[in-house]
């Protein structure tokens, strides 16, 4: 395991871009706290305020392949630094306008518009991990790496944004978001790869990323694959509330991410000899037996340690997604394949936290892990189903060799 770290780290830039990429992509475990507490604050309402987070979240993820197919088209820096100084004016703007007493609706466009031009570093990122890695095995590692390290935006963005709210104020959250925003998209495109990445301006380099039946295939079970993560984040805060300890809600949520930072650590260590459609099978089917014993659970000393159990394979999961949208992204449309993804997650996950937090209103936390249980399940028996279009392996042996964004 440590030999392969060794050997990605050592290749010329790809530390670089590993570290610039979390840093750009911290703001992302921020927003959605920020925003709530600037909101709440300014209106006392949660109402509107999760009526904000929810325009700045949807208006991201309906965007962003948009973004990520101008990328496509002309180059990550230009977009990059062009998002991420808006963003971060639009962000100081929310600020302002909150303070000065401004309606709720404009407050609640505002920050949709602000959320509709998050800097596309994620997709960006997973786009240059092909030129880095000197084979299959090796992307396969970069994108582990990728899957397990982005658990530390979302562990330690909420702790960065409430201990800013308690020192400072809810506004200096959401000021600290754009701060970071700026400075983060800065560092990573001003790295040598991300300069250094062409646009494929050849006649397939128009094709949309959504051409691809494999991508769509994917991103049908990528969206069931988020229910369960959803489900999970609003029914272990729902499980310690029960239980009357609210305070053990944040530190089973971080279990649940050094869950799966211990099970991207070893997926990336593996060698694995099955064809990657059937190991993301695998993984799915994992993802749901690392969750089922959470609904049995009926003490909270056994949900400590079955949290870590149930984030397990989540890392994992999301590696083995991450390689197959590279593989089944027409050419040239790297980018924009990624931000579809990273949105049909979101929109899992948010179904996941919705339905889950219903659940849990009429029947307890154990039904919301039961409903992340049978979503994952049935995205592992489509992706079954689907083999012969998600699995690169059916029409090209093996993933190492058809990695779009090497075409």
């Amino acid at each position: 395991m440590i030999a392969r770290y060794r050997a990605l780290l050592a290749v010329p830039g790809f530390a670089r871009l590993l570290v610039s990429s979390v840093l750009g992509r911290q703001p992302s475990g921020m927003f959605s706290l920020a925003i709530l507490l600037l909101v709440r604050a300014h209106t006392d309402s949660f109402l509107a305020a999760g009526v904000a987070v929810g325009a700045f979240a949807l208006a991201g993820a309906l965007a962003g392949p948009l973004l990520g197919a101008v990328v496509d088209r002309v180059g990550q820096t230009r977009v990059l630094v062009a998002a991420a100084l808006t963003q971060g004016a639009l962000l100081v703007a929310l600020v302002a306008v909150a303070q000065a007493g401004a309606p709720v609706a404009a407050i609640v466009v505002l920050a949709g518009v602000a959320g509709s031009v998050q800097p596309p570093i994620a997709g960006c990122v997973r786009a240059l991990w092909p030129q880095l890695a000197a084979d299959g095995e090796a992307l396969e590692t970069a994108y582990a790496l990728d899957a397990t390290t982005q658990e530390v935006i979302w562990t330690l963005g909420p702790l960065l944004v409430g201990s800013t709210a308690v020192l400072l104020s809810p506004a200096a959250g959401v000021l600290a978001c754009a701060l970071i925003t700026v400075c983060g998209t800065a560092f990573f495109a001003a790295s040598e790869v991300s300069r250094g990445w062409r646009a494929d301006t050849g006649e397939r380099a128009q094709m949309s990323a959504l051409a691809s039946g494999g991508l769509r295939a994917l991103l049908a079970t990528a969206v069931l694959a988020g229910v369960v993560v959803g489900a999970v984040e609003v029914g272990l805060p729902a499980f310690a509330v029960a239980h009357d300890a609210r305070f053990s809600a944040g530190p089973l949520l971080a279990l649940f991410s050094i869950g799966s930072m211990i099970g991207g650590l070893a997926y990336s260590a593996a060698s694995w000899r099955r064809t990657i459609g059937l190991r993301y099978v695998a993984l799915l089917l994992l993802m749901a037996a690392c969750v089922a014993p959470l609904i049995a659970a009926h003490a909270l000393s056994a949900a400590y340690p079955l949290s870590v159990v149930a984030g397990l394979g989540v890392a994992p999961m999301l590696s083995c997604q991450f390689s197959l949208v590279g593989a089944l992204a027409p050419a040239g449309s790297a980018t924009e394949a990624f931000t579809w993804h990273r949105g049909a997650t979101i929109a899992g996950m948010a179904a996941g936290s919705t339905l889950g937090g219903s659940l849990v209103d009429a029947h307890g936390a154990g039904d919301a892990f039961a409903l992340g249980c049978v979503s994952v399940a049935l995205a592992g028996a489509l992706a079954m189903a689907w083999r012969g279009r998600i699995d690169p392996a059916g029409a090209a042996g093996s993933l190492s060799t058809v990695p779009a964004a090497q075409q």
